[in-house]
């Protein structure tokens, strides 16, 4: 089995174990249950909203298997490992779980009331909070099932490769040279844009305590999509395009290797700053990033055009760092 194929299945199994749970307790109870179940209540517990069995297997299948598909699929297509999506995953557990908890509970209520016709069986029904309260129960276990199994599947970090080999840029001694670009995301501009515009709209309509907050934001937004890249003797360097803060430098002396790849948003969790199992970096976009092998055996990833320029010059400065030793840099 690929390892796409094993975190679909790390991800849907709890939305078909809770339908199959739900289904097999619907089979077991069959012939107690009344007519139309009871699938609503009132504050008190009283039944006050019934369903006939066809259409609480419908549902009961569209909450639970439809969401799960999605769930499966979208983990087949994504390359992010699932120690990157913890949360989530157990997010994604605990709530077929709570689901598939009250439904069963909701059967077991129904069951005695006995098989009979119209609602007037149903109409006996109680189903008490603490009902709920086991439902939740159940989803934090569940959930910290899901976490656990999440914890399982993590990121390979690339660069064991001898850094020897690693690509270089040819200097003359003493010789200086630096590289810097300008990346941007059309995502971020695009939703900054549109959210700014929107706050905008919201407060002329409802006004400025109402739509400023979300104009501001989405300014801020379309401010920080671009950055500067610069490779020099000091290091990597990442800074805002529009504003001298905030910056990020990764100095010589912490860079092991550089290379370049092509890397997908999705594969490393989205779009902006991110980080992850043995991975951070900054990702505005999919396509050429150049990647950091870095002395602690993390990976540092930022997303670039000419990524492979900017990788040579670095291993190469990052060499002549190392044999000049520690007194040997200005």
């Amino acid at each position: 089995m690929t390892r796409s194929a094993r975190r679909a299945l790390v991800v849907a199994s709890p939305f078909a174990l809770a339908w199959a749970a739900v289904l097999g307790t619907f089979a077991g109870l069959a012939g107690r249950l009344p007519d139309r179940l009871a699938t609503h209540f009132g504050g008190s517990g009283r039944a006050d909203g019934f369903t006939g069995p066809g259409a609480f297997l419908s549902v009961v299948t569209a909450v639970l298997l439809v969401p799960g598909a999605v769930a499966g699929w979208l983990a087949f297509r994504s390359r992010t490992p699932l120690g990157a999506q913890r949360a989530l995953v157990a997010v994604g557990y605990g709530t077929p779980a709570q689901l598939g908890c009250v439904l069963g509970l909701l059967l077991l209520a129904n069951a005695d009331a006995g098989a009979g016709t119209g609602a007037g069986g149903a109409e006996r029904v109680d189903f008490p909070l603490w009902h709920l309260a086991v439902s939740f129960t159940v989803a934090a276990a569940v959930g910290w099932i899901g976490w656990l199994l999440a914890g399982l599947d993590t990121a390979s970090v690339p660069g064991d490769a001898d850094p020897d080999q690693a690509p270089r840029l040819p200097l003359a001694e003493g010789e200086l040279a630096s590289w810097t670009h300008t990346v941007g995301s059309p995502v971020l501009i695009g939703v900054g844009g549109v959210t700014a515009v929107l706050g905008g709209v919201l407060a002329l309509s409802a006004g400025p305590a109402a739509g400023l907050p979300l104009a501001g934001g989405g300014a801020v937004a379309a401010l920080l999509s671009g950055c500067r890249v610069t490779v020099d003797r000091r290091g990597l360097t990442v800074a805002a395009r529009f504003a001298p803060r905030p910056r990020l430098r990764v100095p010589l002396e912490r860079i092991e290797r550089a290379t370049s790849r092509e890397v997908r948003a999705m594969e490393l969790g989205g779009w902006g700053y991110r980080s992850w199992a043995g991975r951070s970096g900054l990702v505005l976009r999919s396509g050429e990033a150049l990647c950091l092998r870095l002395a602690t055996g993390r990976e540092f990833v930022v997303t670039v055009d000419d990524a492979a320029t900017a990788a040579a010059l670095l291993n190469t400065l990052a060499e002549r760092g190392r044999a000049a030793g520690p007194g040997g840099r200005d």
